[in-house]
């Protein structure tokens, strides 16, 4: 276990957080535009009212033709008419109705990485904290330099920037694990947050050869570190638990745990599998994915309780591969794309019991790639263009979206313009 936090800033100072307000304001001039409408969820997008989004929010992922590239996910949060772009050295606050920025964040300290047009982004998204006061955080690998004799500091800068005014609340200075030693971090995200408690997880990443995780319990009222995890890679936050998988001491398996969020005690533990990969569906659900440790044949496909760690239902076969999403309602939608071929199952959100999926070959029905869920609906595509569909029923609806986003409010979808150009495109709900 590593210590918590005993890094400062600047030599002489405290191990009190800074407080800063550095961001820059918004741009002058700018008229203020009458209050969109607010549809949630969005039935169409205005297609010929989209805002392109900065180049960040796309750098390095996208192919020629379009497509995502590998299992990469876009380093964008939406919060009401805003969309927050992550990097390695900046986050941005992008107004899509106006299509200006309001902010650019940048850590107080020398970040290690700078993002240059094309290179491949590879920051995770930032998350919006819930509650009265919603904060943006965002971490940062940085470096303090070298000061007389004592010597350079690589850590991570946590910035938390109020939401309504875009600028810095607080920085935290997280001391990275022993293991960087052996291994660099690759990557650093915030996993997820309640009112009270953030959960930061830095790793070497699944490319590295050399395998570990460490895993913070931020307290965002005392701006403190509560606990420490390490070879604990976190997952999901889901109500007072945080759930993931946890490395063993020999590093031969792993297995899947579940942490109180105030506490960092252990609340349950999973069996030991091989090839574990832990991902959130939903806040009633946790899926997991491995190979059993005494028989690489078999492989496994679970939802399980993340507050008990029970097993709640075995998925089907052909599902290896899939992600899911939760519908903000009572449905799982979960979905895998090979090529061409595509793949949609829904589930009950509480029992994990199958609602419905596609293809259906008794129904003539196709399956379409998947793009977001949100409220009760999918959002998606076929070669007929964009649609979507009831989460609870997998019925076509009616209106044509006219865009499939990848991240969509009430506001807002995020989607590709059409081709040849294929830009991350902002398109303001209208219906």
């Amino acid at each position: 276990m590593i210590a918590t936090l005993a890094m400062v800033f600047a030599a002489g100072c405290t191990q009190q957080p800074e407080r800063v307000d550095s961001s820059p304001p918004p741009p002058t001039g700018e008229q203020a535009l009458p209050a969109r409408p607010v549809y949630d969820p969005p039935a169409k997008f205005d297609t010929q009212a989209g805002v392109l989004m900065p180049w960040e929010a796309t750098s390095g992922l996208l192919s020629v033709t379009g497509t995502w590239l590998g299992n990469s996910k876009i380093p964008v949060a939406l919060h009401n008419d805003k969309a927050y772009v992550a990097t390695l050295d900046r986050l941005l606050a992008f107004n899509t109705a106006t299509g200006s920025l309001s902010a650019t964040v940048t850590p107080a300290a020398d970040a290690l990485s700078v993002l240059s047009r094309d290179d491949r982004n590879n920051a995770a998204p930032p998350v919006v904290t819930s509650g009265a006061n919603p904060m943006v955080l965002a971490p940062f690998f940085v470096r303090k330099p070298t000061v007389g004799t004592q010597a350079a500091t690589n850590f991570i800068e946590l910035t938390a920037t109020n939401s309504s005014s875009d600028k810095v609340g607080w920085r935290l200075p997280l001391t990275l694990p022993s293991w960087t030693k052996e291994g660099s971090p690759r990557t650093v995200s915030v996993v997820g947050a309640s009112e009270k408690v953030a959960i930061v997880t830095v790793s070497t990443g699944e490319s590295s050869l050399f395998s570990a995780a460490t895993t913070y319990g931020i307290d965002l009222t005392a701006r403190r570190v509560l606990w420490t995890k390490d070879r604990f890679e976190a997952a999901a936050v889901t109500g007072d638990i945080v759930v993931g998988q946890l490395e063993s001491t020999d590093e031969t398996h792993e297995s899947a745990r579940g942490y109180d969020l105030l506490t960092g005690t252990e609340r349950w533990r999973g069996e030991d599998r091989l090839n574990l990969d832990v991902k959130p569906a939903g806040p009633h659900l946790l899926l997991v994915q491995a190979r059993n440790k005494n028989n690489l044949r078999v492989q496994i496909e679970q939802f399980l309780d993340p507050a008990t760690g029970a097993v709640k239902q075995d998925l089907p076969e052909g599902f290896a591969g899939s992600r899911c999403d939760h519908d903000g309602k009572s449905t799982v939608v979960c979905s895998w794309d090979q090529g061409s071929l595509h793949q949609v199952w829904a589930f009950n959100d509480r029992s994990g019991s199958s609602l419905w999926q596609l293809p259906d070959q008794t129904a003539n029905r196709i399956a379409p790639r998947v793009a977001a869920v949100r409220n009760g609906r999918v959002y998606g595509e076929t070669s007929d263009g964009p649609l979507v569909l009831d989460s609870r029923t997998g019925a076509d609806l009616p209106t044509r979206p006219g865009a499939a986003p990848f991240l969509v409010n009430g506001h807002t979808g995020l989607a590709l313009s059409p081709a040849p150009e294929d830009d991350l495109t902002a398109y303001p709900a209208v219906g």
